[in-house]
Parts: structure tokens; C-alpha cells; sequence
């Protein structure tokens, strides 16, 4: 929406605030700060505002800047401007709570090194010789039973229970029950003791 210079006329006072930031005032330093009612110049209010820049002294200015602008009293395209840009925060801020992560940092890692390993396996069957190839087929061909069963030459060994997001998502006591359960799925060989 374009804008147009004020014109200052006598007895009339402005605030300037530049790109940079810095402030220029227009039309105060002729008058007392306060005058005799007590009232203190606005363009003063605004300007020692906008230097100290406080927080909570901000929020409200944004808030009440809003408030005027959803009553018109900037016009209709400000309003309307104001409504667009809080319909596309309200989408963001939907868009990211949608996105949450489903693993950690290892786990991803992880799953990598696994897609990189089974390529490398692909890579290396696609060499196959020939000859291999068509033994195999033979094999298979007149054998009277065929077992098969998952390739997991390219797995990596689990992680521990510890850098798993169902882990790090659960509950204090789901923890305990978790790593009990995986302590009690370690089998341990038998100790064989005896002088040498």
C-alpha cells in the first residue's frame, strides 16, 4: 500500500524511525515535554518506547496496533493484510507440530548405513559371474525342497534400547519394562571354569 510523507504543519509533531533503526524527531524541541496539564507529548511516549525497547511495553503496543487494525481504523487493506498474515502463521504453526521425528539421530544413521551396505550388495550381485548364476539355477531346479530366508547381510547390530525413540518416548516405567526386556533377550554362553 503506498504511502505518503506527513506534512507537518505548526504546532504539529513526528517521529521518524529510520532503516537503521535510529529515531529523528519533528516539531518538539520547542515545546515542554509536559505541559500543564500534565500530559506528556506522544511522539516522546512512542520514541522512549521504541529506544528502551522493554518487552512487555512492546507486546502491548503490538497488541493494541492489531486491535486497531482489526476495527479498520488503519483501513481495508491493513486489515486485510493483518488477517493474511496471521491465517499463514496459524497454517505454519500447524505445518510444525505435524512434523515430529519418528527416530533419533542413531537410529537414522543407522538406517543409513544399511541402504549404503544393501547397494553395495546389489552392486556386487549385478557382477556376478554368469556361470555362478546359472549353477544356482540348476540347484534350485532339481532340489526337492528350497529354504529361504531374509537376506540380512547388509543389517547393522541393534542399537542399544537407550538411542531408540520408543525409548526416549516413553514413560519412566515403559523404560524400566524395555530395558529389562532387552537385557533378558541377551543369551550368555556358559562359563566353563577349570585349572589349567
Amino acid at each position: 500500500m503506498p504511502r505518503e510523507m506527513l506534512k507537518l504543519r505548526k504546532g504539529d509533531s513526528a517521529i521518524m524511525i529510520k532503516a537503521d533503526g535510529s529515531i529523528e524527531l519533528a516539531g518538539v524541541y520547542d515545546k515542554p515535554l509536559v505541559d500543564e496539564k500534565g500530559n506528556i507529548s506522544p511522539v516522546i511516549l512512542f520514541a522512549s518506547a521504541w529506544i528502551t525497547k522493554e518487552n512487555t511495553l512492546i507486546r502491548l503496543l503490538v497488541e493494541n496496533f492489531k486491535t486497531c487494525v482489526r476495527m479498520g481504523r488503519f483501513g481495508a487493506a491493513a486489515k486485510d493484510d493483518l488477517e493474511n498474515a496471521e491465517k499463514a502463521a496459524a497454517s505454519s504453526a500447524v505445518t510444525q507440530q505435524q512434523l515430529k521425528p519418528n527416530m533419533t539421530k542413531e537410529e537414522y544413521e543407522k538406517q543409513k548405513k544399511e541402504e549404503e551396505n544393501l547397494e553395495k550388495l546389489a552392486a556386487a550381485g549385478l557382477k556376478q559371474n554368469k556361470r555362478v548364476t546359472k549353477q544356482k539355477e540348476d540347484m534350485k531346479k532339481n532340489a526337492k525342497s528350497i529354504t529361504e530366508k531374509p537376506m540380512e547381510l547388509h543389517k547393522e547390530p541393534d542399537l542399544p534400547i537407550e538411542q531408540t525413540f520408543a525409548y526416549q518416548e516413553a514413560t519412566p516405567e515403559e523404560q524400566e519394562k524395555m530395558k529389562k526386556a532387552a537385557s533378558a533377550a541377551v543369551t550368555l554362553e556358559p562359563i566353563e571354569e577349570g585349572v589349567k
